[in-house]
């Protein structure tokens, strides 16, 4: 098994090698990796006082530092890592958002018994919507379009 620590270290030298300051890294394994023994997978966040350069926009630099980070684990361990990395909570609390514009569209779909259509989003983004209204048999969400517009549509089935 990878250790913890050594993935922080690398993590940490990797963003004061970009420039990052006045850094914190927080390690732990990930509790979604369904304890799958092909893989480790570790929930990575940093905090920073100037995050938003490393968020960037609707966290599209947080994925391209994932990408980077992954690469980076693949070639010091051997082996495939999986990370889940956030920046100041950024990625948790957008997570938050999408839930509860999930639950608004949903309840909008049932009052109204018509389609709705969210805003295009990151494929990421619209794992946390499809989740969240999984458990709703009276709900079916789909994906719809081709990148960068790929939008969710949430239908009502009565």
């Amino acid at each position: 098994m990878i250790d913890a620590e050594k993935i922080k270290e690398i993590i940490e030298e990797f963003f004061v090698k970009s420039g990052m300051e006045n850094i914190e890294v927080r390690t732990s394994l990930s509790a979604g990796d369904g304890g799958n023994p092909k893989y480790s997978a570790f929930d990575i966040n940093v905090m920073t006082s100037d995050a938003s350069l490393y968020i960037g926009e609707k966290g599209r630099s947080i994925e391209a530092f994932e990408r980077v980070l992954k690469t980076v684990l693949k070639k010091k361990f051997g082996e495939f890592i999986v990370i889940h990395l956030d920046i100041n909570n950024y990625r948790s609390l957008r997570a938050d958002d999408l839930k509860e514009l999930a639950r608004k569209a949903a309840h909008r779909a049932r009052l109204y018994k018509n389609d709705v259509a969210l805003e295009p989003m990151a494929a990421s983004d619209r794992r946390v919507v499809h989740s969240e209204l999984s458990a709703h048999p009276d709900i079916k969400t789909e994906s719809m379009g081709e990148e960068p517009r790929r939008r969710i549509v949430i239908k009502y089935i009565p």
